[in-house]
């Protein structure tokens, strides 16, 4: 008999996060289970992942977040839901997997089955830096497999002779959220260029499905990165960039100095995250400068500066598919 195909559902606004992550270890599974069926059924078109990324399901599917598990395709099958509860899929004969990054203590109840625990919750991080308490009689297993992230073969910046201050936007959450991040970008970047001796580039990456959010005034020039903005990173000389979980692990793999700014998430505590992580971003000898709100990438930008990459350890999605197949 064969083995029960494996859907993974996946919202997304205007940013990829969850998409990203979900086919990261649907990669991973490919490699570990070629012949297993993977599909996945998400709430908007998957523009901005990689070919590789879409290869590796065999059918994709958008639906409406209501029509989500009717649109799983035939039973049996296992589901693996990133970030998401959908109640309808609950039963003794499907078994569940829930993906989670850092989420606040207050929104863990969302994830509270009404009947059937999840059979497994995958963290994607080190135990040691987050693992929840989950409700009581949640779930069945929580198991920690580290930070899920893309590394890019990228070189540096190139022999060019201007900086390029790249300025990734994500999907800057609802249209409010985004006007409110884009006029605290552009003000940022008119101080910059008034206290950096040298001209620079400012270059907002933006996918298709943002473009609606218009862009951050004063900018020089827009690009849609695909799915390459972690190639990107590694080839600005300075990053601003809001602080969803993927942006943040993929620009502590580069050398590249980055400013990171929070935006209001419902069920993701950014603030926290550019706490931990602001420090390991920013060049050792700038932080001394007591420069605040991101003035001191003026610095970075006339000195074209770098910084040590942060070591994360292995990506984790390979532990992640062991631990779905385990269970699937």
């Amino acid at each position: 008999m064969s083995a029960n195909a494996i859907v993974f559902f996946a919202t997304s606004k205007s940013g990829l996060g969850h998409l990203r992550r979900s086919a990261t270890i649907a990669r991973a599974l490919r490699r570990a289970a070629p012949t297993r069926a993977l599909r996945l059924v998400t709430n908007a078109p998957p523009q901005g992942l990689d070919p590789e990324d879409l290869s590796a399901f065999d059918r994709i599917t958008v639906a409406d977040r209501a029509a989500m598990p009717a649109a799983a395709g035939p039973a049996p099958f296992t589901a693996v839901l990133d970030t998401m509860n959908l109640p309808e899929l609950e039963s003794p004969a499907t078994p569940r997997i829930l993906v989670l990054r850092e989420t606040p203590d207050a929104q863990l109840s969302r994830f509270q089955p009404a009947q059937h625990p999840w059979s497994r919750v995958l963290i994607a991080n080190p135990a040691n830096h987050w693992l929840p308490r989950m409700p009581e009689g949640s779930t069945q297993d929580v198991v920690s497999v580290g930070w899920i992230y893309r590394m890019a073969k990228a070189a540096g910046p190139d022999s060019r002779s201007r900086p390029r201050l790249l300025i990734a936007t994500g999907g800057g959450g609802t249209e409010q959220t985004a006007a409110d991040l884009y006029d605290q970008i552009g003000t940022l970047l008119t101080r910059l260029r008034h206290l950096c001796p040298l001209p620079f580039d400012a270059i907002q990456a933006i996918g298709p499905r943002a473009r609606s959010f218009g862009q951050v005034p004063g900018i020089d020039a827009i690009t849609d990165p695909g799915g390459s903005l972690n190639r990107l990173f590694h080839t600005a000389d300075a990053v601003i960039s809001t602080a969803g979980y993927n942006s943040v692990l993929e620009l502590a793999t580069t050398t590249t100095p980055t400013h990171l700014i929070p935006i209001p998430r419902s069920i993701d505590d950014q603030d926290s995250r550019v706490r931990l992580w602001s420090p390991r971003l920013a060049p050792a000898n700038c932080l001394p400068l007591g420069l605040t709100g991101g003035d001191w990438l003026a610095h970075v930008l006339h000195h074209r500066l770098r910084r040590p990459p942060v070591d994360l350890g292995p990506s984790g999605e390979d532990r992640a598919a062991r631990a779905i197949l385990a269970v699937a």
